[in-house]
């Protein structure tokens, strides 16, 4: 079971919001670039200045860089960027909203088994 404390609603909304402000602040192109170098460590670029990380909700581990881009690129990015048009924004509203539920765990953390805490 994942030590050390969840991250709340607000705090993974924050985040969210840090890493889509870092990426047009980058153009994309450095954020990209530090995104790969921090998903190394289970973060984002948001959550590694926010002090959140990404572990394995059965063992705590954190996230190594294969699980980070499972969940980032293929689960968030092409499943969501997928699924989202083809439901007319449902699936991006429920993923999302899950959030205020058990654990603060969106749909994308359960896909990839993860929980966001505190490091």
């Amino acid at each position: 079971m994942p030590t050390g404390r969840t991250v709340s609603a607000g705090g993974r909304f924050g985040a969210f919001l840090l890493d889509l402000l870092l990426c047009m602040v980058t153009l994309g192109i450095g954020y990209l670039v530090w995104a790969l170098i921090t998903w190394a460590d289970g973060q984002t670029p948001a959550k590694r200045l926010l002090g959140h990380v990404v572990v394995d909700a059965t063992t705590g581990v954190p996230f190594d860089w294969g699980r980070m881009a499972l969940r980032q690129f293929v689960i968030q990015g092409l499943l969501g960027g997928l699924l989202s048009p083809l439901t007319l924004g449902i699936y991006f509203w429920v993923d999302s909203l899950m959030i205020f539920g058990e654990g603060q765990r969106t749909l994308h953390d359960r896909m990839a088994n993860s929980v966001v805490r505190f490091v």
